[in-house]
């Protein structure tokens, strides 16, 4: 379509009150054509209405597909226009409340901020509204000092003794382009004086986020009064200032230095609400490579809050600490060193869905300086492994044969006993192998240990082995297997007599997979013929290995699990 036909279908769609029809009919067509500036200047002209009250009617009413199909269009319309603010104003507003929670509803709200850029009178206007009480310019105000960006501007807003007033000079603060190293060292001293002297919550608010993003720009190690902020922040916080740092470095990850993580992450710590919400917020602003974050400090802040969540903590909640644990065995061997002896059962659950989460299999050891010294701590400590990490054999073995090589000699013997009971008498097709291995290690005491638990397993298998003739356990496994096979065929048998005397067994295909390379079936084409189609059938498996003593001895077994993970040390 040439543009003059073009041109005249939007003119005839606005005259008829259907434009946005006329705009999605456009972009269901060719989506490629940029509409947002051709709408703005047929509506400069005079030829059709875009800002029109019929048009913000017509958005609101638009279906959900719909009104996104044209959003983009109508958002990248707005800097283009030429009309007053109020107008402008009223436009970007529907679009964004019509929007919703979506993540690209600002969007025309950046569109109204070039617009300000590009008519600075008509920002003025709004600036000039905004003092005088308007609350229509109130609500825009924000834009309009971002478009006019001029700080001296912005400076009386600050200044004002309104509490209303000097909040939208906060918020717009810190959003302004060329601001000199002067101009940020007035900033942050207006955001000081307001923390500590507030006119009111939203002014503060305001005010913290306004410094954070002050301090993003300006150089890692040279953040202007930040410790004064801090410190001052971090005396008596509410809950709400604590979970409103925590975001803050998230939202700005360049802002703070590593002193002041530190310092939200241990003040953090006593918060008495919202645990999930600031768990969240460190957990994303969490980048381990950054060396202004300390594992230790972030540990302790976790150790804190994941026993108040409402829900058992999730590794794939968080994602970003937990791949700091498996990155470095240091981290791995301190964590669950120092949870699995504080015996917590949220610690001790999440570092079982750690393991859940990641290689199966894995080895984990423990280093000698992040064991407890007392050989009572040890063993408690082992105790909760196999409470646990029962189900994850190697890393349990990996763990308890560490406290074996670096742990206190009275501890050995017990510690000896549970990789024996229950570990390798109940798991051995993985175990096993692994044991063989660690029967080279370099160290004496490992190798004892482990050649030890080989030949006392050997000869354990060895007598039930032996045992298979007695009479006592009569009938013998082949015959138990044999009548659970003559069972099963029996119900089947019972089946299919059933689907035979069933009055809807006509009423269904039935169709049997057999085992096989290739599947085979014929297909009805629409001509009416038949034609076959082959598949190839690919293989999987997989196995799982039940554990012995669930059988020999379940009713103990379970027992044991359930003691050693909700045990406590006694109180002295």
């Amino acid at each position: 379509m040439k543009k003059s036909e073009l041109a005249q279908t939007i003119i005839d769609g606005d005259a008829d009150g259907h434009l946005m029809s006329t705009i999605l009919d456009f972009e269901y067509k060719d989506r490629k054509r940029e509409l947002g500036g051709f709408l703005a200047e047929l509506h400069n002209l005079g030829q059709i209405s875009l800002l029109s009250d019929a048009n913000l009617e017509a958005i609101r009413k638009l279906e959900h597909n719909e009104f996104w199909m044209i959003f983009g269009v109508l958002s990248d319309a707005i800097e283009h226009v030429a009309d007053d603010y109020l107008s402008v104003q009223q436009f970007a507003e529907c679009l964004v409340e019509r929007a919703g929670n979506d993540g690209a509803s600002n969007t025309p709200f950046v569109s109204f901020v070039r617009w300000c850029e590009k008519h600075p009178s008509q920002a003025r206007k709004i600036v000039i509204g905004a003092k005088d009480g308007r609350e229509d310019c109130q609500r825009s105000c924000v834009f309009a000092l971002q478009g006019i960006n001029d700080f001296g501007c912005l400076e009386d807003f600050l200044k004002d003794s309104r509490a209303e007033i000097r909040s939208i000079g906060f918020r717009a603060l810190g959003r302004l382009k060329d601001m000199t190293s002067q101009d940020d060292k007035t900033a942050v001293d207006a955001c000081l004086s307001e923390i500590q002297s507030p006119s009111s919550n939203d002014a503060r608010n305001a005010a913290i986020e306004a410094v954070f993003r002050i301090w993003e720009k300006q150089p890692r190690k040279a953040k202007y009064r930040q410790d004064e902020v801090i410190k001052f922040l971090l005396v008596q916080p509410t809950d709400e200032d604590l979970v409103r740092l925590c975001a803050m470095l998230f939202y700005h990850k360049n802002s703070s230095t590593g002193q002041t993580i530190n310092a939200v992450l241990s003040r953090t710590q006593s918060i008495s609400s919202s645990f999930e919400t600031a768990s969240h917020w460190i957990e994303s602003a969490l980048t381990w490579k950054d060396d202004r974050w300390s594992f230790k400090e972030v540990v302790a802040f976790m150790e804190a809050m994941v026993p108040h969540f409402e829900q058992p903590a999730k590794s794939k909640q968080f994602h970003s600490f937990c791949e700091w644990i498996w990155e470095e065995p240091a981290n791995a061997s301190y964590l669950f060193a120092r949870w699995l002896n504080s015996g917590d059962f949220s610690l001790c659950s999440f570092l079982a869905e750690m393991v859940s989460g990641g290689d199966k299999g894995a080895a984990l050891s423990l280093h000698p300086q992040d064991l407890p010294p007392k050989a009572v701590d040890q063993v408690f400590l082992a105790r909760k492994c196999i409470g646990f990490l029962w189900l994850h054999e190697i890393t349990a073995a990996s763990i308890l044969l560490s406290l074996v090589e670096h742990g206190h000699p009275d501890a050995a013997p017990e510690i000896e006993g549970l990789l024996w009971e229950p570990l390798l008498l109940s798991y051995s097709s993985e175990l096993r192998p692994y044991l063989e291995q660690q029967a080279t290690h370099a160290s004496p005491t490992v190798v004892r240990v482990t050649q030890d638990l080989i030949a006392r397993h050997a000869a354990y298998i060895g007598g039930l082995e032996q045992a298979q003739d007695l009479s006592e356990l009569e009938p013998s496994n082949e015959a138990r297997r044999a009548a659970a096979i003559k069972d099963h065929q029996r119900n089947t048998d019972i089946h299919k007599q059933a689907r035979k005397m069933s009055v809807f067994g006509d009423m269904f295909h039935t169709a049997t997979m057999l085992y096989g390379r290739k599947s085979f079936s014929l297909v009805t084409g629409a001509d009416g013929k038949k034609f076959p189609n082959i598949t190839r059938l690919s293989e999987h498996s997989y196995s799982f290995e039940f554990p012995r003593l669930s059988v020999v001895d379940p009713v103990g077994f379970n027992g044991l699990l359930v003691i050693c993970r909700i045990e406590q040390r006694k109180i002295q």
